[in-house]
């Protein structure tokens, strides 16, 4: 098990790519976090890679996201996908403006004792969610193998 963890690290550490929150699409779930690039995103490696990502929005590294450090990574994200759209600039707005309010709403949930800020184990219990969700036959890895339910993905 340590030699796995430290495979898994290595491989984090030599991928350029930022991780991102868990998608709700199998699909950009499994290429978003699939850092080794075996097509299969096994428990392990979603734990490290979600770790990071809880890291690298806690700016602060206070050990907890603020709403302004959750919001402001997500919209910074946001930002970089309008840019790169082709849509009119008042579709992206429209976009712009319903992203963020969701981000507002997010923030809200995911911090569930309402301290003002998420903890990384709340964090981390979100994350896992989405891992449960896309886990459909419970082989405890994330994959193509993995049946996608028909309005999903």
């Amino acid at each position: 098990m340590i030699r796995k963890s430290l495979i898994l690290a290595a491989a984090l550490a030599a991928v350029s790519a930022p991780a991102f929150a868990a998608s709700h699409a199998r699909d950009t779930f499994i290429k978003e976090q699939d850092v080794n690039g075996d097509g299969v995103v096994s428990k392990e490696e979603f734990v490290i890679t979600r770790d990071q990502l809880f890291k690298a929005i806690d700016a602060d590294k206070n050990g907890s996201l603020s709403k302004e450090e959750y919001v402001g990574e997500f919209k910074a994200r946001l930002e970089k996908r309008l840019a790169a759209s082709t849509d009119p600039a008042e579709k992206k707005e429209e976009e712009r403006v319903r992203q963020m309010r969701q981000a507002d709403v997010r923030f809200g949930v995911l911090d569930s004792d309402k301290s003002g800020a998420i903890t990384a184990a709340e964090f981390a219990y979100s994350g896992w969610r989405m891992f449960v969700t896309h886990d459909t036959n419970k082989d405890g890895t994330v994959s193509a193998a993995d049946p996608v339910p028909a309005d999903t993905n």
